[in-house]
């Protein structure tokens, strides 16, 4: 008897997710559903590997640097003002 279509994750969806695996970001359960997919799957296994590779690479070589100093509270305040914005511009309708 085959597994059942609710168990089964499409491609897509294993895609979409590719990051929360490489980067432990999703339950047991999931992770052990992508892995059994990737073991499955082999353009997905490719696209996963691709993906893990540009991460690596992009920790190597930008691992190190870090924002200019300023840039958090530039940041927060610019939040800050989107919010008050989107704030009053739902209050006045």
């Amino acid at each position: 008897m085959s597994e059942p279509d609710f168990d089964r994750l499409d491609c897509s969806a294993v895609i979409a997710d590719v990051y929360l695996l490489l980067d432990s970001e999703c339950d047991a359960g999931s992770r052990e559903k992508l892995q059994r997919h990737l073991d499955e799957c082999g353009t997905c296994l490719e696209a996963y590997g691709i993906e893990e590779k540009i991460k690596s690479l992009l920790s190597r070589k930008c691992g190190g640097e870090h924002a200019p100093e300023g840039l958090r509270e530039r940041l927060m305040l610019q939040i800050r003002r989107t919010v008050v914005i989107t704030e009053t511009d739902s209050a006045e309708s």
